[in-house]
């Protein structure tokens, strides 16, 4: 081990600030204190309480492996913690390591949080007496680091005058418990407040050329600002996006108030742009703001981001209206505040006054091979046959990251003569024509795979995978098969939320090949003159409509004046010609949606109806073959469907912000495809104290979400019939008192989430819930404040990974705990509650980092 002196020699010359850099945070939290007085009490509490939350903590002893060059080591875990924690006992003076330590923390400028443990924050300042005094005394009589003793002081006066907290030791050692027992809670709540989790976006899955292209954008910055406001400009495909995100992933850690807006060009209503700035102020303030129009919009984010030091990522703006909403009052940001902007259009970040403006190229000639051999042999470089072909085809996709992985996708373990014939078709193709570039992949695909191509472009781009599938399958086309092929030729991705996605390019390649395709997808109510036009001179077959009725109204119109019936009766005649294809889609947006529109869809699929306004569907709309039926936004229905004719062939059933929903029909239990409900965000006006007896038939079930069921005061006496059940959330059930002994045979269940169910109890008879399930990962009582005792066999949940009970009645932990070796959070919050687990932070559980 080294020597103290040569610890201090290490830490001269480290930089001041820690804001320098864009390192990766390996910790959290550095404790910093005096070994022989709080190692084994109250540092190794701090630990673990820090631990059990989810933080990644060092503390010496039990970080440093055997071996290990310690002050490089402590030098890394110092630099890269968000914060420092720093005890101060009577002996901690006597250690040069940890005056050492403080001084280098300092110089981080990172948050310090002190810790006076036996000592007044005076003995740090006055050093002519106490133990602090007693051991500079000692050092200056010894002659030993005279060079640094000025320093030490100053950095110890520098700590004294900062709140900090106070932990007196009590002859009585239950006394002194329970005031520790206040520290820790007042030191985890303190850390919370500081500290920000850093969550990094997904940048790419082969990020060539980014290191390069990140210093290119960096030297674009003018010192001179206060605040910087650069733009990102380049082609659709050529990485605008990527590189914001990998920006963002650096800098996000080193301003506090930060936020990604993505895709703001699909904003192309103002509820749209409103919902926008609604993200943007939660981001930024953590407040849930409720305003109705841009306007106000506006003027509430510029109160709340006066003189705020903010991180802002605008991605894909191509209007100025976009940049006046979202961007309010930028002047009065605070010094240090970082905006940037991407767009294809450099005219609209002038127009705005954004002068610092980053153009991206594309890829070098290198890293475009690296790009496409990736995508192409899954390695850097190509076979020795086939080096001259990717030559030829870097060439002609001139840098771009998204026909490099696109071609790459269309060329993955294909042999020599398909890459000639596909060289052969875009060598005739102009090199800033993208979209005839892309094409080429879309030509390849078989039939199947280009109607669902155009399905994602026009209707499902966002929403999420499972329901796509349900929907193509319901099509008779073989959707996860289809999907796979689209994914690995890169034409679309999941997102880390199973939700769809593809880049603007495809998606606009998709909506103008599919306006010359039958069957027609209708995606905006401007299409509508384009298909009465064409339905004057031929049958049309249309595959679906996502668009709202009121908008048909607007474009249908000859007058304004014109009474909203009249123009509906212009919409159905649009449509005389017209045969719908079955099966088929609706996706509608508004409330105005009538029996004379509905004949039109004989065999329905997805059937989304915002603001549905009747008290239950209608008799006229045909649910025969239906697969996903959705209810967002506020609908005043009180039952769902007649059970005379219930929808046999459904799989999804979402409802959202219900109103005055009564009860599930009793012909549910019918229905032995459904795989999902969820009732989520409802207005606390669901009467339904309990569920059909029906309801356990479902032997398809595997997602129920009954969030906010007030009344709900049990489940059904045969709940654990549903054994295909992976996902239960039954939050916010308050007056669930109790769980059948039949939920115990639930053995599929993942996830488990009965949040502030308050009047739960797990009484002697139905402690043993999980007593059969071997697969949980996520388990949350939190709010659940009748809940004393965990459930018996919880230690025994091998994959658990998430556990929540803050805000309970816990009175104890189970002894073994911290033997749940896959267990990253651990939330614990009782009054009740007085010692932690001997078990916990051992070193085979995961903290989670």
């Amino acid at each position: 081990m080294e020597s103290a002196t040569q610890l201090c020699n290490a830490f001269e010359g480290i930089a001041s600030s820690s804001t320098s850099a864009s390192n990766k945070v390996r910790y959290e939290v550095f404790i910093n204190h005096r070994g022989v007085d709080t190692k084994h009490t109250l540092a190794t509490s701090i630990y673990n309480a820090l631990n059990g939350i989810g933080l990644k903590v060092f503390l010496d002893e039990k970080e440093l492996e055997l071996g290990d060059f310690i002050t490089a080591e402590i030098e890394e875990a110092m630099r890269t913690s968000l914060i420092h924690i720093a005890i101060f006992s009577p002996r901690y003076a006597e250690s040069p390591w940890c005056l050492a330590e403080l001084s280098y923390m300092l110089k981080t400028g990172t948050t310090i949080i002190p810790v006076f443990y036996d000592v007044e924050p005076s003995d740090l300042r006055y050093l002519k007496k106490g133990p602090f005094g007693a051991a500079f005394a000692e050092y200056e009589k010894k002659n030993r680091y005279t060079t640094k003793l000025e320093e030490w002081k100053e950095a110890l006066s520098n700590i004294s005058l900062r709140h900090g907290q106070v932990l007196k030791g009590k002859s009585d050692d239950e006394g002194k418990l329970c005031d520790e027992g206040k520290l820790l809670k007042s030191i985890v709540n303190c850390v919370m407040k500081h500290i920000k989790i850093e969550v990094q976006l997904e940048v790419a899955k082969y990020p060539m050329g980014l290191d390069e292209a990140v210093g290119a954008f960096e030297s674009t910055f003018d010192s001179s600002q206060k605040i910087q406001i650069v733009g990102i400009v380049g082609m659709g495909g050529s990485g605008k996006t990527t590189l914001a995100r990998e920006i963002y992933n650096r800098k996000s850690s080193l301003i506090d108030k930060s936020s990604f807006l993505f895709e703001v060009r699909d904003a192309e209503n103002k509820n749209e742009l409103c919902t926008r700035q609604k993200k943007l102020m939660q981001d930024i303030s953590g407040v849930t703001s409720q305003f109705d129009n841009v306007e106000e919009g506006k003027i509430i984010l510029k109160r709340h981001l006066r003189f705020l030091q903010v991180f802002l990522v605008l991605d894909d703006v191509d209007s100025l209206h976009q940049l006046d909403a979202l961007l309010p009052g930028i002047d009065s940001l605070g010094q240090g505040s970082l905006i940037i902007v991407t767009s294809c259009e450099l005219g609209i970040l002038k127009s705005w006054g954004i002068s610092s403006i980053y153009q991206i190229k594309g890829l070098n000639p290198r890293h475009a091979k690296e790009l496409l051999c990736w995508h192409s042999f899954l390695q850097s470089s190509p076979p020795v046959e086939f080096e001259d072909l990717v030559k030829k085809f870097v060439h002609h996709c001139n840098g771009l990251p998204l026909s490099l992985r696109v071609f790459g996708g269309l060329l993955y373990k294909k042999p020599k003569e398909y890459w000639n014939s596909q060289l052969k078709k875009i060598s005739r193709i102009l090199p800033h024509d993208i979209k005839e570039t892309l094409k080429i992949s879309f030509n390849a695909l078989d039939k199947e795979e280009q109607e669902i191509f155009l399905d994602i472009a026009c209707f499902f781009r966002g929403e999420e995978k499972n329901l796509a599938i349900e929907v193509w399958d319901g099509s008779g086309w073989c959707g996860v098969h289809s999907w796979e092929v689209l994914e690995n030729k890169c034409l679309v991705e999941g997102d880390e939320c199973n939700k769809i996605k593809m880049h603007d390019q495809l998606r606009d390649l998709g909506r103008e090949i599919a306006k010359e395709w039958s069957p027609h997808r209708i995606w905006s109510t401007e299409q509508i003159k384009d298909i009465q036009k064409q339905a004057m001179e031929r049958v049309i077959l249309i595959r679906g409509i996502s668009a709202a009725t009121y908008d048909f109204y607007r474009v249908c119109s000859p007058h304004h004046g014109t009474p909203f019936e009249e123009c509906m009766e212009i919409v159905r005649d649009c449509f005389t010609k017209c045969k719908s294809l079955t099966p088929s889609i609706l996706v509608v947006k508004s409330h105005y949606f009538t029996e004379k529109c509905a004949t039109l869809f004989p065999a329905l699929l997805w059937l989304r109806w915002s603001n549905m306004p009747e008290t239950a569907l209608p008799s006229w709309l045909m649910l025969k073959n239906l697969r996903v039926l959705e209810l967002p936004h506020y609908g005043h229905f009180k039952e769902l469907w007649n059970d005379t004719d219930p929808p046999l062939e459904l799989r999804e059933l979402n409802i959202e912000n219900a109103l005055s929903f009564l009860k599930f029909p009793g012909s549910i239990g019918c229905l032995k495809h459904l795989k999902k409900i969820s009732v989520a965000e409802p207005m606390r006006d669901i009467l339904m104290d309990s569920l059909p007896e029906g309801f356990c038939l479902l032997e398809s079930l595997e997602h129920l979400q009954l969030s906010g069921f007030d009344e709900l005061t049990s489940l059904p006496r045969e709940f654990g019939l549903l054994t295909n059940l992976r996902h239960l959330d039954l939050s916010d059930c308050r007056k669930l008192r109790m769980l059948p002994d039949s939920f115990k045979q639930l053995i599929n269940l993942q996830y488990i989430n009965l949040r502030v169910c308050k009047e739960l109890t797990l009484t002697s008879e139905n402690n043993y819930i999980l007593e059969n399930m071997t697969k949980l990962e996520t388990l949350n009582f939190s709010g659940c404040k009748k809940v004393e005792n965990l459930p018996r066999d919880i230690t025994k949940q091998l994959s658990l990974r998430y556990l929540y009970a803050g805000g309970t009645g816990l009175r104890e932990l189970p002894s073994n705990i911290g033997e749940l070796s896959k267990l990253e959070v651990l939330e614990i919050g009782s009054y009740q509650l007085k010692t932690l687990s001997e078990s916990m932070g051992k070193s085979d559980i995961d903290s989670g980092d």
